[in-house]
């Protein structure tokens, strides 16, 4: 594991917005369904305030020294909106969403992944967030 969200803020990486707020969360937010399938105490979750806010967090640079990342995700389930991306040379080269399109979905944390073999030794960074009015909340994972 090279992140997670146990500390009381979000150390080096950048907050933008305030959908996440300052802080990880330690669990659901008010009006906000049950979140579940996360480890440990903390999560990066975008309910902060509502479906209003709009925000994303970006990680520090890393190397890539293993073939594969892997993390949970769950909420919307819109590429290029509420989503994950994996930024190499400044490119996304990999992006993953959570289940929902539909109202009515779950706040269940899922397991996803990607293979990065083909981008060891490169340097990296995580892009997460929110741009746009959320239609169904968007959880981002809990740890990496």
């Amino acid at each position: 594991m090279f992140a997670d969200f146990e500390g009381a803020d979000y150390g080096a990486w950048k907050v933008e917005g305030t959908a996440f707020g300052n802080a990880p969360a330690r669990g659901k937010f008010p009006d906000q369904w049950v979140v579940e399938g996360f480890r440990g105490q903390g999560l990066a979750n975008s309910f902060k305030g509502g479906d209003g806010p709009t925000g994303k967090l970006t990680s520090p640079e890393f190397p890539i020294e293993r073939k594969f990342i892997s993390f949970l995700i769950g909420g919307g389930g819109w590429e290029g909106k509420t989503c994950i991306n994996l930024l190499v040379d400044g490119k996304i080269v990999r992006t993953a969403t959570g289940p929902n399109t539909e109202s009515g979905g779950t706040e269940k944390l899922e397991p996803g992944g990607w293979d990065v073999s083909m981008f060891a030794g490169k340097t990296a960074r995580l892009d997460r967030g929110w741009r746009g009015r959320r239609q169904l909340p968007f959880r981002v994972p809990r740890h990496f």
